[in-house]
């Protein structure tokens, strides 16, 4: 296999295992503050709306740079 889509599909791994692992710890802040404050569900707040974002962000460049990664390393 290409060494180019080996990194790639790493890359990818690696961003879907990110995105859900902040998107669990969102909800997980979520349900503590709608305990504390008594209600059944909150909506998010712009804090959790622009982490979500930022890990989007990465996790969309991720497979580009470990692909790169991935050819960097074969050529040493």
């Amino acid at each position: 296999m290409n060494i180019f889509l080996q990194g790639f599909l790493i890359g990818i791994g690696l961003s879907a295992v990110l995105i859900i692992f902040e998107y669990t710890a969102i909800r997980r802040e979520i349900a503590e503050r709608a305990k504390r404050v008594a209600k059944k569900t909150l909506p998010w707040d712009s804090n959790q709306i622009s982490r979500m974002r930022g890990m989007y962000t990465f996790g969309a460049i991720l497979p580009f740079g470990c692909s790169i990664g991935a050819w960097l390393i074969s050529q040493m």
